[in-house]
């Protein structure tokens, strides 16, 4: 009886492997798909509504510019929800592995359950006639009788319980299966999507080029895109202002440690300085612009990098700006990267100084690729020059 006593207790002690911080990693990216989800249905509903400004501006011949920040628009539109889907495909993927890690291990989980319950029956059926009846009444006093009897319940409640979680296995291997089915199949329809945004992406990409070359032609469209300019500057103004007033209080210290980066900040991109800070006149329309910031030569595709580390704060577009990405450096400064092709980050990310963040591209710009970069302290405007290195 002491030994048999002993493997009840060995059993009853015996626990498999935890998947808990796996278990934890599977809700951490099935909250951030669910989240992306949204995301994803939201930019779809602003890609068809552009879609239906585009076909409608198309059949107006002489709305060359509203066609050409119709089709940008569009083309920042393609342009995120092809990384928004990428992200997600990705984010699938890795919960899939996760998904098949757990069925794996409840997969063995069962496997030993049944081969454990299977020896405990052998047990039972070749000691039937050592029933708990007889056990008791052959204990040499009462007090081991007892004790003989409640190791006979632990048996009972033990072989029960493992009965029940067998079936509570068998039950939850059967719905994992299912869902790793359904999680291929979403990420099979979300590649056939990101596909077909591509081929959109270059038609659109194409669409521009030859209104560009139209709208190059007209001095008086040019004249309208530097007047768009300025207005976009007060309405990129309003953007920061509604962040600052998101941070109910400023963070002291990080507006000091930023103010220590003066001149050592990285330059997103190499190349020659087109148009400086500040006031500029336009030799050939004779017209005073007013620059926030510094615009760089660069080459369509070249990578853009982060000037410092920060947060992802705004993913927009605007009509004189194109495609553009704000990072919050925290305690009230801000850097912005205009005129982008592919963005590679997502509003609320953090990234770190010399990450990539999105490629050199012309949408919003009549001049060709370059980089529009401004540094700005809450809504005041910084010369981003002595703040590089």
């Amino acid at each position: 009886m002491p030994r048999i006593v002993l493997s009840i207790i060995i059993v009853l002690a015996f626990v498999l492997p935890s998947a808990r911080a796996g278990k934890e990693q599977q809700i951490e990216l099935e909250r951030a798909i669910q989240t992306r989800k949204i995301a994803l249905e939201n930019i779809q509903a602003d890609l068809q509504e552009k879609k239906a400004i585009v076909k409608d501006l198309e059949s107006q011949e002489k709305q060359h510019l509203g066609k050409l920040y119709a089709i940008d628009e569009q083309l920042n539109l393609n342009n995120q929800l092809i990384n928004t889907i990428g992200k997600q495909i990705s984010d699938i993927n890795s919960l899939m592995s996760e998904k098949q890690i757990q069925l794996e291990i409840n997969q063995k989980d069962l496997e030993y359950r049944q081969a454990f319950l299977n020896d405990r029956l052998v047990w039972i059926y070749k000691k039937s006639r050592f029933s708990e009846t007889a056990s008791a009444l052959s204990a040499t006093d009462l007090s081991q009788a007892a004790r003989r009897l409640y190791m006979f319940s632990l048996l009972n409640r033990y072989d029960r319980n493992m009965i029940t979680e067998i079936e509570s296995l068998i039950v939850q291997i059967d719905y994992e299966k299912v869902d790793l089915q359904q999680q291929k199949k979403t990420t099979l329809e979300l590649q056939a999507e990101k596909q077909r945004q591509l081929t959109t992406f270059k038609q659109n990409r194409l669409k521009r080029k030859g209104l560009i070359r139209e709208v190059r032609a007209q001095k008086d469209i040019e004249l309208k895109g530097i007047r768009q300019l300025n207005e976009d500057q007060e309405r990129l103004s309003g953007i920061i202002e509604t962040l600052l007033e998101s941070q109910k209080i400023l963070d002291t210290e990080a507006a000091e440690a930023f103010k220590n980066l003066k001149g050592k900040l990285l330059w997103p991109v190499k190349g020659k300085i087109l148009r400086k800070f500040g006031k500029i006149k336009d030799k050939k329309y004779n017209t005073v612009i007013s620059n926030p910031g510094i615009d760089i030569n660069a080459e369509a595709g070249i990578k853009v990098v982060a000037a410092s580390t920060g947060e992802a704060a705004y993913i927009s577009w605007l009509r004189g700006y194109g495609s553009f990405v704000i990072l919050d450096h925290g305690g009230g400064y801000y850097s912005l990267y205009a005129h982008l092709d592919d963005i590679f980050v997502e509003k609320g990310q953090f990234i770190t100084a010399g990450e990539y963040i999105a490629t050199v591209g012309e949408t919003g710009s009549l001049s060709g690729p370059l980089l529009h970069f401004e540094l700005r302290y809450g809504k005041e405007q910084l010369d981003p020059l002595p703040w590089l290195r």
